[in-house]
């Protein structure tokens, strides 16, 4: 079984939708580049896992309360581990995605060193950008996710389930054959 390590996320969106309303408010979960963080695939049936992914800012976008105004997200990271490898470059559903942090905005505490998100996936898609470099991109991740109480109630945003997605390039050096780690079946 091959183990690829794919590092250097370079741009991430979490967006977590309002599943009640057709025009959603949105709190987006910013990742700056470069960060570090981790995401591997270890062949086979295996999960896309992605591990201690910096997160860095939050904003509402279009949210009741503090809508376009970003929020640190501090010592926050994303992990995710998805559903089984269905085979060329997806993943099923299942597994979970969490980010572990606080939220302050200057010296207010909006919600202290917990789990801010947690869900669970419907799919995942991954994209070979292409390139010298391995460059490749998570598209199509969509989940469902609770989010903390106090973060939602900063954004004005009922407590509930909401709809999310996650997009994600990196780019990996010095593999010797992705496309192996890869099944493609």
């Amino acid at each position: 079984m091959t183990r690829v390590k794919l590092s250097g996320v370079l741009y991430a969106f979490i967006l977590a939708l309002l599943t009640t309303t057709a025009n959603a408010a949105t709190i987006d979960f910013g990742i700056e580049a470069p960060t570090l963080g981790t995401i591997s695939f270890a062949g086979g049936d295996a999960p896309l896992v992605g591990a201690d992914i910096d997160i860095d800012s939050i904003v509402g976008l279009g949210t009741p309360a503090n809508a376009g105004t970003p929020i640190s997200c501090d010592s926050c990271v994303l992990s995710f581990t998805t559903g089984a490898h269905t085979g060329n470059w997806n993943f099923g559903a299942g597994g979970e995605i969490t980010i572990i942090g606080g939220a302050s905005n200057g010296g207010e505490i909006v919600a202290g060193g917990e789990t801010l998100l947690t869900g669970t996936f419907a799919s995942v898609s991954v994209y070979d950008v292409g390139g010298s470099d391995f460059n490749f991109k998570i598209i199509g991740a969509s989940f469902t996710d609770t989010k903390h109480a106090d973060l939602l109630a900063y954004f004005g945003m009922p407590a509930g389930d909401y709809l999310g997605g996650l997009n994600i390039s990196f780019r990996t050096y010095g593999l010797p054959d992705v496309g192996d780690a890869f099944d493609q079946s």
